[in-house]
């Protein structure tokens, strides 16, 4: 289930240098950090997707996403503002 999500961040990676991608084991014991956010409580399908901003959880989804779900949450949490 979560080598669709894994493909899409490593299509993105380039497109949005700007954000760092990173996965962890669902079952590693580091993993804690994530099983236990309030944002995945009642999650029932991995994988967990977990959008962090400035150290705080801006978007959390679970099960499989599309490249296109994907992306409308990268240009909404973390769209390059252009500067003239």
């Amino acid at each position: 289930m979560c080598i669709p999500v894994y493909g899409i961040a490593e299509e993105l990676e380039t497109e949005y240098k700007h954000v760092k991608f990173f996965d962890m084991e669902f079952d590693n014991p580091i993993s804690d950090v994530i099983r236990i956010l309030p944002e995945v409580h009642g999650f029932m399908g991995i994988p967990f997707t977990i959008y962090y901003k400035n150290g705080k959880v801006v978007k959390a989804a679970s099960s499989i996403q599309t490249k296109d779900q994907v992306k409308s949450i990268l240009n909404k949490e973390f769209s390059v503002a252009v500067t003239a």
